[in-house]
């Protein structure tokens, strides 16, 4: 591909479905986006998404009975290790390919034309329900952690299920008010928010060192397996443990959805996706290590304080009131930052997709406002339904958690099909000149990162504990195929006739992107 950065096209031509060949031209419809987001404050944005050193603390109630310390530990270097392979796969398609619609238009110029329309219109579904799960997922846990630091200043109060979807709609709110009114202080505080999750994760890593005691031995930490879930075989709590590494470097493609908000994508987003994923897993090992010598009341953590086992931990370990109030603080704050930007995300993908026709509404969906150049239409549809399926966790606290965890399932599905495309293409797709490579191992890197996939997703499926009943029961397989019979009964009433696959943007001024 020629040495050329983005410029937007108005050009309204039909968009094709072949696949795209060293320097061929398609044009985008215009967005009329303000490219108001560069390399630090998108590099906010993905970051804040796991924020991985202070995020990896809300699986620690994984550790007591599925494997203990050392599934956690070991675990997270495997999992986070194999979806590295996937980030940098995904990158090095990015950085041929950007688009807002992210694996969506990769699927669609990666597939066989035959199939190309219906790939991409189900990896558009999938994309859109797994950040519209996690949004949800992120205003639970700030929920979570406020009502957990009230009941750690008032240990009598006691909190009911509506508490927690009132802060869950406050949070939500906040996340509104900085994707649209707010939006112009947005990006200059994306660009503080990796130092201010790393800075906070360093305070709360020195408190934890310097107050806990007795700390747990290193036997505790690296040896000692733990299997209270009822499987047998170790081998299957181990693969059960792959939770947390599996969940806490993710994500990958939010820098993607991006693109037609930064000047030069082609370089930035690959940049975003592997910058971000690789400081996400180095900066979640130290944190692992501390939370496990930490750990000086395992046991606790099986009903932890507000629902929350790292508060519940901090509480135990830190021997001091304000100590624990600055710590949960910390992760309160970095929680509403992640809520906020996985809002930004999701509302690009649903914009992008009603764009193409792949959702109902999408005439609305799908405007751009000229006032503030955002796309305000889908946001306030990402803020609504929110709130709306919040209202499960009044009834049914095994029915928000099912829905949470098919996220996962949905994201990896969605980050499979582009990649399997472009294997069964031989990678013929990325021919040419590009920012991030991988080279002659790039075929290699494809198949184990498809292969991991396709294993963890098996496995997300299973349940912890047995035996099996209404709350040991894991959900997310329910819901994922609820999510498959919506985008099935979509395709048939509306999409059918009116998606059509993204259009490209435009490369047409000569300036390096190397």
């Amino acid at each position: 591909m020629d040495d050329t950065i983005l410029k937007r096209s108005t050009s309204t031509s039909a968009p094709t479905t072949d696949k795209i060949t060293p320097g061929e031209v398609i044009p985008v419809t215009d967005s009329n986006f303000a490219q108001r987001f560069n390399l630090l404050s998108t590099l906010g944005i993905s970051f804040s998404i796991t924020a991985t050193p202070l995020g990896i603390g809300t699986y620690l109630s994984v550790v007591i009975g599925v494997g203990g310390s050392p599934v956690y530990f070991y675990g997270y270097l495997v999992a986070v290790g194999l979806n590295l392979l996937v980030c940098i796969s995904l990158a090095e398609i990015a950085a041929v390919h950007p688009h807002a619609s992210g694996q969506i238009w990769w699927t669609a110029v990666l597939a066989p034309k035959r199939y190309a329309r219906g790939l991409s219109y189900i990896t558009g579904w999938l994309t859109g329900a797994a950040w519209f799960f996690w949004l949800a997922a992120a205003s639970l846990i700030t929920s979570q952690l406020i009502w957990a630091l009230v009941c750690v200043c008032h240990n009598l109060f006691v909190v009911q299920p509506w508490h927690y979807y009132v802060l869950y709609v406050a949070a939500t709110l906040v996340a509104l008010l900085f994707n649209i009114p707010l939006v112009k202080v947005y990006p200059y505080l994306l660009k503080g928010v990796a130092i201010y999750i790393n800075a906070g994760a360093f305070f709360v890593l020195v408190a934890l060192l310097v107050q806990a005691h007795p700390k747990q031995s290193a036997k505790f930490v690296f040896a000692d397996f733990v299997n209270l879930t009822g499987w047998s075989s170790n081998g299957i709590v181990f693969m059960l443990g792959l939770l947390p590494g599996s969940v806490a470097v993710n994500g990958f493609d939010s820098a993607a959805h991006m693109a037609e908000e930064m000047d030069n994508p082609r370089k930035q987003v690959p940049q975003v996706m592997v910058g971000s994923a690789v400081l996400s897993a180095m900066t979640g090992v130290p944190m692992i290590l501390v939370y496990m010598f930490c750990n000086v009341a395992p046991d606790n953590l099986l009903t932890p304080i507000g629902g929350q086992p790292v508060a519940q931990l901090m509480l135990d370990a830190l021997h001091s009131l304000p100590l624990t109030i600055i710590g949960i603080l910390i992760f309160i704050i970095t929680l509403v930052a992640a809520t906020t930007s996985i809002m930004t995300t999701f509302s690009r993908v649903w914009w992008s997709f009603a764009r193409e026709g792949g959702v109902p509404f999408s005439m609305w969906l799908s405007q751009t406002d000229t006032r503030w150049k955002l796309p305000v239409n889908a946001i306030l549809f990402s803020f609504v339904a929110t709130l709306l399926i919040g209202l499960i966790e009044i009834g049914s606290s095994t029915a928000i958690n099912a829905i949470l965890g098919t996220s996962v399932l949905c994201i990896f599905a969605s980050y499979s099909i582009p990649i399997f495309c472009l294997v069964i293409d031989r990678r013929r797709a990325l021919a040419g000149k590009r920012y991030f490579s991988l080279g002659r191992a790039g075929m290699t890197i494809n198949v184990v990162a498809l292969l991991w996939m396709v294993y963890d997703f098996v496995w997300l499926c299973f349940p912890l504990y047995l035996p099996i009943n209404s709350t040991t029961m894991n959900y997310s397989v329910a819901v994922f195929a609820g999510v498959m019979l919506v985008t099935a009964i979509n395709w048939f009433c509306y999409s059918k006739d009116v998606y059509v696959v993204p259009k490209a943007m435009v490369f047409n001024v000569m300036d390096p992107i190397v």
